[in-house]
């Protein structure tokens, strides 16, 4: 039976299927491949391209650069927080104030020591959204609108480093 797709017959040495008798279609219907698994495939693919060293690395220096500002403006606040734990949560904060247009350092740091002095609560306040529909562009107008936040927004959450679940015990 002559392949429909090279028209050569099936079984013929040097086909494309060596020495099987299926023509494609038969072939096909007999590999059992479930669309899924190849969404999984397309999907890994995309997960090891996202993990690419390169573009790893320039977030991972820009959590870095942010943890030691951090640890340089409130150095004995973030000792309390064990290290992993430190860079988990600024990890998490750094990566919605990017995601809220913040690409700076600095008002990713004035972004997340709110977060921080109030375990993220005061980021779920209708206050600080409001800052945040439109941020300041500058970072001396953006810190100056945070200060500027009334003081139950501060209140809204203990201080991670005396947050019971995510500080370090003392």
């Amino acid at each position: 039976m002559p392949c429909r797709k090279c028209l050569v017959k099936s079984g013929k040495q040097g086909h494309l299927f060596g020495r099987t008798s299926m023509s494609h279609e038969h072939w096909q219907k007999k590999i059992i491949f479930p669309q899924w698994v190849l969404v999984l495939v397309l999907g890994m693919v995309v997960l090891l391209a996202m993990s690419c060293p390169r573009a790893h690395a320039q977030t991972n220096d820009d959590l870095k650069a942010l943890v030691a500002h951090l640890k340089f403006v409130i150095p004995d606040e973030t000792a309390l927080v064990e290290p992993q734990k430190l860079e988990r949560f600024v990890a998490q904060y750094q990566k919605r104030a990017v995601s809220a247009g913040l690409k700076d350092i600095d008002r990713q740091t004035a972004y997340v020591l709110l977060a921080l002095y109030t375990s993220g609560k005061g980021l779920e306040q209708p206050e600080f959204k409001q800052v945040m529909a439109h941020p300041p562009a500058s970072s001396d107008q953006f810190s100056d609108a945070l200060i500027g936040l009334p003081q139950r927004v501060y209140d809204s959450g203990q201080p991670l480093w005396e947050n019971a679940v995510n500080g370090s015990s003392r």
